[in-house]
């Protein structure tokens, strides 16, 4: 077998793994205490952590309620490092997360973030995001990190 036809075979053969790697990753189902890494992490040791999955009989696709860890965010002059609770959906997240690193507990205080959405949510009172994770927190940074002006 000629160098080119090799180099040709196994050049496909890596092509096709890492096309069924990302498949895979693609339909992977959430479940709660996975750990993942996601696009646009700043600082790049920010990390997803799957809280809950809801699948609602009014939505086409399961909620996934979030934390985000690692994640300084300005709020009233000290950096929040932890967002407890965000209910994203899950073809959002599954766009926006990378890499499955293995699983954790959920974060002190995910439990009151979502009893106080779903709640809201049963209510018809509250929704979801429907935007990148990595957007949510720029919007966070944006929103806690401006201060009131001084009297």
């Amino acid at each position: 077998m000629g160098a080119i036809r090799r180099t040709f075979l196994w050049s496909s053969s890596v092509f096709c793994f890492a096309i069924c790697q990302a498949a895979m990753a693609g339909t992977e189902s959430f479940e709660t205490g996975q750990i993942w890494t996601f696009r646009g992490a700043s600082p790049a040791s920010s990390r997803v952590i799957i809280g809950a999955v809801d699948n609602f009989d009014r939505e086409n696709q399961p909620i996934i309620s979030i934390s985000i860890t690692n994640a300084p965010i300005p709020n009233a002059g000290k950096e929040l490092q932890t967002v407890a609770h965000l209910p994203v959906a899950a073809n959002v997240l599954r766009e926006s997360v990378i890499e499955l690193e293995g699983a954790g507990p959920v974060p002190e205080g995910f439990g009151g973030g979502y009893s106080r959405w779903r709640q809201a949510y049963d209510s018809k009172k509250a929704g979801y995001f429907t935007i990148p994770v990595k957007e949510i927190v720029d919007i966070l940074r944006t929103q806690l990190g401006q201060q009131p002006a001084a009297n």
